[in-house]
């Protein structure tokens, strides 16, 4: 989330190019080693958004219509108030294939693109909708999750078991790798507040640390001081969003096949999470959760072995985008930010939505 200018110069790594082994780049990307790709599975689900409703997980409900789970105030200034965000959405579109694990896809306005990691390859990839894709930092950690901070730099989840923001000038620093004496496990993913609070999650997937469970952070924005918000032995906290207001922080967890919420104060603290759905509930069922985003209505759009799965504020059920495989993540782009691209496995993918993204 958030503007600010891109890594640009010495932000660029090398070993850049198309990627290979996949199916012929559609949407300009190139991709070596033959066959064509093919495209996605369609769009289903939809049903138009309902108001009215309690008003659930600390979101005020202003101007008439609820804003549960911390969704986006109604009753003015939001001309998409509303609209089934799937109705007439088309298909899902391959963009590129051939890819090893793909994940954290970013958009990022001063590079009118999108970055996204390949964990295995250790690389972070860049999709310019006009020139296709190419490198863009590689070695990367294994990178994860990457995150926009409000003045450009790049957050990114490592699974070497650090987080670090990397400039537009290409210079990087580690922002946390331990806390209390232990070692954090594998970052997965990352969200920013306008600012500049910065939360992550730290699974075990990827790595194992010393701190003896899996968690969620927040890092503050004066101070860089890291804060546990949330821990489990059980669980693997996942994927991370913020509600367009940015007063609910939503959290997947892939093990416990659930997505839950904290509230969040005006300073960036939070209470403690409750439910706000399991992955199962409408449609289809399905398990996991992996990485998720919302969108101007605070609609919560959730990666699921079925698809992505997508929940209104109220965690009502609105429908799915499904895709030829299992999405890992997925994140708003385009100018418009009404593109909704999906990492998902050995694929990119991208659908146009009747809603665009808050960031």
């Amino acid at each position: 989330m958030g503007g600010g200018s891109a890594a640009t110069g010495a932000g660029a790594a090398t070993g850049g190019g198309a990627a290979t082994g996949g199916g012929a780049a559609t949407g300009g990307g190139t991709a070596t080693g033959g066959g064509a790709a093919t495209g996605g599975g369609a769009v289903t689900g939809g049903g138009a958004a309902t108001g009215g409703g309690t008003a659930t997980g600390g979101g005020s409900a202003t101007g008439g219509g609820s804003a549960a789970g911390g969704g986006s105030a109604t009753g003015g200034g939001n001309p998409f108030e509303g609209i089934n965000p799937l109705a007439d959405a088309g298909n899902a579109q391959l963009i590129d294939a051939g890819f090893q694990f793909v994940e954290g896809p970013q958009w990022v306005p001063a590079l009118n693109s999108l970055l996204f990691s390949d964990i295995p390859a250790n690389r972070i990839y860049r999709f310019d909708p006009a020139t296709g894709i190419s490198s863009f930092l590689s070695p990367s950690g294994n990178s994860n999750g990457i995150a926009l901070a409000p003045n450009g730099d790049l957050i990114i989840c490592q699974h070497a078991g650090t987080v670090t923001r990397l400039k537009p000038d290409g210079g990087t620093t580690v922002i946390a790798s331990n806390i209390d004496g232990g070692t954090l496990n594998s970052p997965n993913d990352a969200v920013v507040r306008s600012d500049g609070t910065i939360y992550f999650t730290d699974p075990s997937y990827g790595g194992t640390g010393s701190v003896g469970f899996r968690g969620v952070y927040r890092i503050d924005p004066n101070t860089g001081q890291l804060f546990l918000i949330y821990a489990t032995t059980s669980g693997q906290p996942n994927g991370l969003a913020l509600s367009p207001d940015e007063s609910i922080l939503y959290m997947a967890d892939s093990m416990a096949s659930e997505v839950r919420v904290f509230n969040v104060a005006p300073n960036g603290t939070t209470t403690a999470s409750t439910r706000f759905t399991l992955t199962s509930a409408g449609g289809p069922g399905g398990s996991g959760g992996d990485g998720i985003t919302t969108d101007v209505n605070g609609n919560l759009y959730v990666s699921t072995s079925v698809g992505v799965k997508v929940y209104r504020p109220d965690a009502g059920y609105l429908g799915r985008v499904q895709l030829a495989q299992e999405p890992a993540n997925c994140a708003f782009g385009d100018a418009d930010h009404q593109t909704l691209y999906i990492t998902a496995r050995t694929g990119l993918f991208r659908v146009r939505l009747n809603v665009p993204g808050p960031w």
